[in-house]
């Protein structure tokens, strides 16, 4: 391992949905939360109220949060149920089904673009909630982890989508995640869930299973559509497949992500067609290194030099999986410099 790749902290989180919550607030004690002002905390409080009707076992998470890092309540709450996604996207997952694998077995992989100063806070988490399951996730946020694998095998992992407004109340990406990987076993019983509740911002869900299964959820603030592999292939990157955003609707940011998106997805699509039938993890993550598009994204040397996009935002872990086997490898910066670490629920 380089410089670059430390493991981070790992954390077990175990007990009741409160004590877990407890022990997630007690690393936010002294956190600036901003003030809420009035609208934003009304949507929060809707929001609220979708959890209560979906999972309210999730409420008491909130409470233990507030409780254990000595939190203002409102204000915290308005942070956690109604901030928005941000803007700035990147993350490039991928589903290989068994028909295209050498051995036969569901992988995945995953490159995860964000901040680079947010390296610092990565953290693999074993979550062990009282009456649900347990599960491995991989994450740099202080509310949830934007992918997971759960004893059962379903593994879900997220990538965001072009900020829309959000048209009410609804379930924020987080709390998304924690529902089906505490509760769900299979893609179908996820996609059921995905589709049943509405959505506070927009965001793509790669969820996949034990069995070899895979969906792509596209969760809209207005509705969600489905996915399905197309020659034994399922992908998801930053933008809707077929259904770009227009260019002269963009702003020049936006025309830029969505170009970088797109040549992502292209990228991809390409590799799985020369690859059919002969997909294994070694040549995954060689994908993953991939410089041209790019799919490894960044300044590589070192990432904090310079003021450019790029210096400050790239890969900060990469993944590869297997839902049947129960576990994830994990590389812990640029996958071109890092080595894939194992870690497993078996």
């Amino acid at each position: 391992m380089n410089v670059y790749t430390s493991p981070p902290r790992f954390k077990l989180l175990e007990g009741s949905y409160y004590e877990i919550g407890g022990q997630m607030g007690t690393a936010l004690e002294g956190l600036r939360v901003p003030q809420a002002d009035e609208e934003t905390l009304t949507l929060a409080l809707g929001c609220e109220a979708v959890v209560a009707d979906t999972y309210p076992a999730l409420l008491d998470k909130v409470e233990g949060m507030i409780d254990g890092g000595k939190l203002a309540r409102n204000d915290f709450k308005a942070l956690f149920y109604a901030r928005d996604s941000s803007g700035q996207i990147g993350c490039t997952n991928l589903a290989v089904l068994p028909s295209c694998t050498a051995d036969d077995s569901l992988i995945v992989g995953v490159n995860y673009d964000w901040f680079y100063h947010a390296r610092e806070w990565r953290e693999l988490r074993e979550m062990k909630p009282q009456r649900a399951r347990r599960s491995l996730r991989v994450t740099h946020h202080w509310a949830g982890s934007p992918g997971g694998l759960n004893e059962a095998g379903l593994g879900v992992f997220l990538s965001v989508l072009p900020r829309r407004q959000n048209t009410g109340p609804g379930l924020t990406w987080h709390l998304i995640m924690d529902i089906m990987l505490d509760t769900c076993r299979y893609v179908r019983e996820a996609c059921d869930l995905v589709a049943s509740v509405p959505h506070l911002s927009a965001f793509n869900y790669l969820i996949v299973d034990a069995l070899g299964e895979a969906a792509v959820a596209e969760a809209l603030p207005g509705g969600v559509a489905f996915r399905e592999a197309e020659n034994g292939f399922l992908l998801a990157t930053n933008h809707l497949p077929g259904r770009e955003e227009p260019e002269a609707q963009l702003s020049e940011g936006g025309r830029r992500r969505q170009e970088r998106s797109v040549a992502r997805y292209e990228k991809v699509t390409a590799w799985c067609s020369e690859m059919a039938g002969h997909v294994d993890e070694p040549a995954i993550r060689e994908l993953l290194r991939d410089h041209e598009a790019p799919i490894c994204r960044g300044n590589h040397d070192p990432p904090e030099k310079g003021t450019a996009f790029d210096d400050v935002f790239g890969t900060i872990w990469s993944l590869t999986g297997r839902p049947a086997g129960r576990e994830l490898h994990v590389a812990w910066g640029h996958p071109c410099r890092s080595e894939y670490l194992r870690y497993g629920l078996a």
